[in-house]
């Protein structure tokens, strides 16, 4: 229904909610298991379709959650701390809701 719901936010123009179904799906993948190898090209995918429909806010959603994916993997865990360091810091910053999926992401 996600992805459907992406094709559908797209055909009518309405980027936001297509990406808010393609965030959504990104979490919904991850929480019910699928391979770690698997999920990471797909939110690696997903963050360059919102790229291209220059959706910031969701793409900083998707990159905490590969960040995370990364980590689990052995996947340069460094550089992951420093981009979760830094989203947090700026969704402080703007007191947005960021910090709550860095919060909810942060392996430690």
């Amino acid at each position: 229904p996600l992805l459907e719901g992406y094709q559908i936010g797209l055909e009518i123009g309405d980027t936001d909610r297509a990406c808010w179904c393609l965030s959504s799906r990104s979490y919904h993948i991850y929480f019910v298991g699928r391979p770690l190898e698997s999920v990471q090209k797909e939110l690696e995918a997903t963050i360059h379709v919102m790229t291209q429909l220059n959706q910031g806010a969701s793409i900083s959603q998707v990159t905490i959650l590969l960040t995370a994916v990364q980590k689990l993997r052995g996947l340069d865990s460094e550089a992951g701390d420093k981009i979760l360091d830094s989203i947090l810091a700026s969704a402080a910053d703007s007191r947005n809701y960021l910090g709550a999926y860095v919060n909810l992401m942060n392996l430690e």
